[in-house]
């Protein structure tokens, strides 16, 4: 098995994506976890859009698969993560796009995400946006009518118990679900080609690779403290509540002066969504690479790693040994802004993380020096003799003082600064166990 993953240049926003190749049986899967940037920073769009392009012709050694993506993640819905979705929607092939639940009463708000949205090079005009708010199913449908819909319902549990992957040889799919249905979400039931599950949603490419999710809910405090602010705004009494047509309203006729009371609480308001954990699992030798295509700097870094299976008890569901990637999107370890509690099942496979994606990009009100810490995220990594890479996704010329003096002061020389100039590329070479 052989795997290339990018974080790609896409300035104040995010986009990751990457391909695992199966030698047998000669099948290329594609993964991408968030795709968007935020508009006020001169040339961002134009840089997403060459990423995108990039993504779809580059050469590379994969045989095929370049139009289709298996497994498309969306960490929540927040502009700057969301604003290639419909170019990834028409232009590729997408099988699943897997995102979290967040009931239309809180989603709303996040219209007032959007800033200024003037830029030719946009991909997301703003009465997409409303669309995709209002409603995702249908947004995704529109565009991607086979395209199935995973929606991960966050559940505030802390105790989850993962089922891990099909230990069946005859399992007929690749690429499967594995998780608890969800069956009470008034607004997604009988829906074609949407399931709803519980917070315990995986995926699998056979017994080869794990990709496992956690969603934290919107905080409602944060919600009501925008609700409040925008309500001033259009000179609504305290007792007033904004529909959704008030909210489409602000941002298309007042779009600067919603987007101030968004930006006066985007510490509070970005502290939900989907967190992703991915990699190869049950191998027997990995040897990969870090290296960057940067027009600032260079970086690069060698990973050599070969694991036994010594250790029975190292994973539940037996899957022994991982080399895992871990993708915070916007969530944050702050304790003083709802934070993100994983369940045991989940921190328990963190010791075996190499990158991990800085939340929320790097701003303070996410983070905490000492919960990042607490979470040993790495701890079996750097035993065996390599550094755990921390990923800060930010676009030079931001207003928000992304990254902060913290982060960069508490992760020093293993923070990457991933911005519309630099692209970190991580690069395996597998091989697996033998049944």
């Amino acid at each position: 098995m052989k795997s290339k993953f990018t974080f790609f240049k896409a300035g104040q926003g995010s986009f990751y994506g990457g391909r695992i190749w199966l030698h047998e049986p000669n099948q290329v899967f594609t993964i991408v976890f968030d795709c968007g940037t935020s508009p006020f920073i001169a040339g961002n769009n134009q840089s997403l859009n060459n990423e995108i392009n990039n993504f779809k012709h580059r050469p590379h050694y994969f045989p095929r698969n370049n139009d289709e993506i298996e497994l498309l993640f969306i960490s929540h819905l927040d502009y700057d993560h969301v604003s290639g979705l419909k170019r990834l929607l028409t232009e590729f092939q997408v099988k699943n796009i897997i995102l979290p639940y967040i009931e239309k009463e809180h989603r709303q708000f996040f219209l007032t995400s959007i800033g200024d949205n003037n830029d030719p090079d946009n991909n997301l005009t703003i009465d997409e946006y409303i669309s995709l708010i209002e409603s995702p199913n249908q947004f995704i449908a529109q565009n991607s009518e086979r395209t199935r819909q995973f929606y991960i319902k966050p559940n505030g549990k802390t105790e989850i118990e993962y089922q891990g992957y099909d230990n069946n040889e005859n399992q007929s799919d690749n690429v499967y679900p594995r998780g608890t249905l969800n069956n009470e979400t008034t607004e997604l039931i009988n829906l074609p080609n949407v399931f709803v599950y519980e917070n315990d949603l995986q995926f699998f490419i056979k017994r080869n690779w794990e990709f496992t999710t956690f969603a934290k809910s919107v905080s409602e405090t944060a919600i009501d403290k925008l609700h409040n602010c925008l309500k001033k705004k259009l000179k609504k009494k305290a007792t007033d509540n904004l529909s959704l047509d008030d909210l489409k309203n602000l941002v298309t006729t007042y779009r600067k002066e919603a987007h101030k009371c968004y930006t006066d609480c985007i510490g509070d308001i970005n502290s939900h969504g989907l967190v992703l954990l991915h990699g190869p699992i049950r191998f027997e030798h990995l040897c990969g690479d870090i290296y960057t295509n940067c027009e600032l700097n260079n970086f690069h870094n060698d990973n050599r790693y070969h694991r036994h299976f010594f250790d029975e008890h190292h994973f539940n569901n037996n899957n022994r040994s991982m080399l895992g990637t871990l993708l915070f999107g916007d969530t944050s370890i702050n304790p003083g802004n709802n934070p993100i509690v994983f369940p045991k099942a989940f921190k328990d496979k963190l010791v075996n993380v190499h990158v991990v994606q800085v939340p929320h990009h790097g701003s303070s009100k996410n983070w905490d020096f000492a919960e990042f810490e607490a979470l040993n995220i790495g701890d079996n990594v750097n035993r065996w003799g390599n550094r755990v890479i921390a990923v800060c996704n930010f676009g030079y010329g931001n207003k928000f003082g992304h990254p902060s003096h913290q982060v960069l002061n508490d992760l020093r020389s293993t923070i990457f600064l991933n911005s519309q100039f630099s692209r970190l590329n991580i690069r395996y070479d597998i091989i697996h166990q033998r049944p």
